[in-house]
């Protein structure tokens, strides 16, 4: 025997079964490609170049990790498609005479075939378009960093190692299905029918509180941090309901369908439910994953988006002037100091000094329980017991209220003002600590710098007397939290005349200015305040938002692949089940309009209820999702709703083409 037989047996049967192994090639090629590009990029030196490359490496880093666990389960997956079509042909090699053995031979030749093919195309992919897609990176961060055109090698031998351990997992996988399989098992797994499957009541009703639980979840959690702490477990709870009640609410729905005298006699409804129901155990786990997939690509893609498209609500949020300098525990001298460095600076770039807001304030975290702020640290078993709601103060003394709003207010020493957003306006008398004061009025708006930029707990402004009173409040917390304690800020918010640029060479220059009095001062009598620019808080925002924008898109793309071969392969598959079925009914009198009138009611009901569930999942989750972005700085709920909305509406479009192809395939196929 040529040492080449099994080798161009192997070819020949790719090549009689082009038609199913092509759309796993292109789908491996696709994910291998992707896989490649994200390593390339995060090992690419140019990423050192742009501001914060660790935030965007560890953004890359992310996505590569996806990939590669989403490709194990993928390329699993659809290679169970496969081997279900091949199962009878093995089977008929074994009844002619050729040994298991020789048929692990032949499947080591096609599965180092497609392997080969299917590597190299995505690295060769992934070289071509690799600089392609650094440009897009760049375009949404805002960067004109120019990286050279190169091939990883890392990168190269990353995939090698991760594809050909996935392909060598499936082989030894289809080996094992050969094996254990007697010749007549592996001719008959094509032909072989189940049995009705039995109503799982238990099975639906666990899939449908686990469905209300995390419904539940997603709608009543309020506050954004219990969001990102119960997110997961949702999102759990939802897999698990979506998959139960796909396997055994349909199967219910199903039987109940065919109860209706009136809905099952009729020809295309009683074909495709009476179908349905005995392949629904098969089914129910191919729509389950569609749903899940379409769920996913919905939420990445509508969330990255509505942060990039919210990036300016952000920034006005966390820098509403042109620049901040910030110091703690400055002295008069030294906040006299930091302004006149920032007037200096602006006058020597031919600028002006607009809209300067000055003041002092101690923020800290607080348990407040009823009217009490306690500070507890951890050795205090702060996260122990009943310590009441965990939020954060804000403490200023009178004059820079005054100062920051014009309003006049005369308070006592035992008064104060507060203000509140979200946070409880009921009580009457507030107590830090022993210090115990009356509420002189809840004020009703602050329109106070940096007030925004604290978005996960509730927070309560409170404007005492005077600084020997701020200072009593921050001696208190100093005690409880120790190093840990936080210190009085002072903080200057100023615009200056002329472009965002010029405002942040301004800054720059502040900074210098810092710099050469400290020097003269010769570690004697310096200050110490930072300096942010808006223009370059903008540059890290872009790169944070275009970095996850980039993930959210390119994690969408590869899972909308996964999705479009999941329905490809099991409408095809289908597709040869139906066949014999089909002839069947024509043989007996069922016209060939009728016939496409029931497949057409058939591939309707199960190619769209993915969809349908998928944008049920998401309209549910919205309000969760938009208290996760909103932990973002993103405060925008009507722009998140258009994001939403325009991702549905596309993704809906390519679904929708999806099934037009697919439909088509299925009905060659029948017929």
């Amino acid at each position: 025997m040529s040492r080449f037989f099994y080798g161009k047996l192997a070819f020949g049967n790719l090549k009689k079964n082009f038609g199913i192994y092509l759309p796993y090639m292109i789908a491996a090629i696709g994910v291998t490609a992707m896989y490649y590009i994200m390593a390339a990029i995060c090992r690419d030196p140019g990423l050192d170049k742009i501001p914060h490359p660790e935030e965007m490496r560890m953004i890359l880093g992310l996505g590569s990790w996806v990939i590669a666990i989403f490709s194990v389960i993928f390329l699993f997956y659809t290679n169970s498609f496969l081997m279900k079509r091949r199962k009878k042909e093995f089977g008929l090699f074994n009844i002619l005479g050729m040994g298991k053995r020789h048929i692990g031979k032949m499947m080591f030749w096609e599965t180092a075939m497609v392997a080969a093919a299917s590597i190299l195309g995505g690295l060769a992919a992934g070289i071509a378009l690799n600089k392609l897609v650094i440009l897009v990176l760049l375009r949404v961060t805002d960067l004109e960093v120019s990286f050279g055109f190169t091939v990883s090698l890392p990168a190269v031998g990353s995939v090698l190692a991760l594809f050909l351990c996935i392909f060598g997992a499936t082989l030894a996988y289809n080996l094992l299905q050969v094996w254990k399989s007697k010749p007549i098992e592996l001719l008959q797994s094509t032909s072989r029918g189940e049995a009705e499957p039995k109503t799982r009541w238990l099975m639906a009703l666990l899939g449908l509180v686990a469905l209300s639980i995390g419904y539940g979840i997603a709608i009543w959690v309020e506050r954004p941090l219990e969001a990102l702490l119960m997110f997961f477990l949702a999102v759990i709870l939802v897999i698990i309901g979506t998959y139960c009640l796909f396997t055994a609410g349909s199967i219910a729905l199903l039987k109940l369908l065919r109860k209706n005298k009136g809905y099952y006699y009729k020809t295309s409804h009683f074909i495709s439910v009476s179908g349905m129901v005995y392949r629904m155990k098969q089914n129910a786990v191919g729509l389950a994953n569609i749903c899940i997939l379409s769920t996913m690509v919905l939420v990445m893609v509508s969330g990255t988006l509505s942060l990039y498209a919210g990036l300016e609500d952000m920034l006005e949020t966390r820098s509403p002037k042109d620049i901040l300098v910030k110091g703690n525990d400055m002295p008069k001298e030294a906040r006299d100091i930091a302004v006149q460095f920032l007037e200096q600076a602006a006058g020597e770039a031919g600028l002006s000094v607009e809209a300067m807001t000055e003041y002092s304030s101690l923020g800290c975290a607080a348990w407040k329980k009823g009217g009490r702020f306690d500070f507890l640290s951890v050795s205090d078993d702060a996260f122990e017991g009943d310590n009441g709601e965990l939020c954060m103060v804000e403490v200023m003394d009178l004059v820079d209220y005054e100062r920051i709003t014009g309003d006049r207010q005369e308070l006592k020493e035992d008064e104060v003002l507060v203000f509140t957003e979200k946070g409880d306006r009921e009580t009457e008398g507030l107590q830090f600590q022993d210090m115990r004061f009356q509420v002189k009025s809840y004020l009703e708006e602050l329109n106070m710098e940096g007030l925004g930029t604290e978005i996960v707990y509730d927070v309560y402004v409170v404007v005492v007397k005077n600084s020997s009173i701020l200072q009593q409040v921050y001696e208190m917390q100093k005690a409880s939290f120790g190093e840990n304690a936080s210190s009085i800020g002072h903080y200057i918010y100023a615009d200056v005349s002329g472009t965002l640029e010029q405002s942040r060479e301004c800054a720059d220059r502040v900074i210098q200015l810092r710099e050469g009095y400290n020097a003269s001062h010769g570690g004697q009598g310096g200050i110490s305040f930072s300096v942010d620019s808006k223009e370059e808080m903008r540059e890290g925002f872009l790169i944070f938002c275009g970095g996850f924008l980039f993930l959210g898109i390119f994690l969408g793309v590869v899972f909308l692949i996964a999705t479009v071969m999941i329905i490809y392969y099991k409408q095809i598959s289908e597709g040869y089940e139906d066949k014999g079925r089909f002839e069947i009914m024509q043989k007996v009198g069922l016209s060939r309009r009728e016939v496409k009138a029931s497949i057409r009611s058939q591939i309707l009901k199960v190619f769209f209820l993915p969809l349908v569930t998928a944008c049920l999942h998401l309209a549910v989750a919205f309000p969760m999702l938009n208290r996760l972005i909103f932990l973002f700085g993103m405060d925008n709920m009507p722009l998140f709703a258009i994001c939403t909305a325009a991702t549905v509406g596309v993704f809906a479009v390519i679904y929708g083409i999806v099934y037009g192809i697919t439909a088509k395939a299925y009905y060659k196929i029948v017929e």
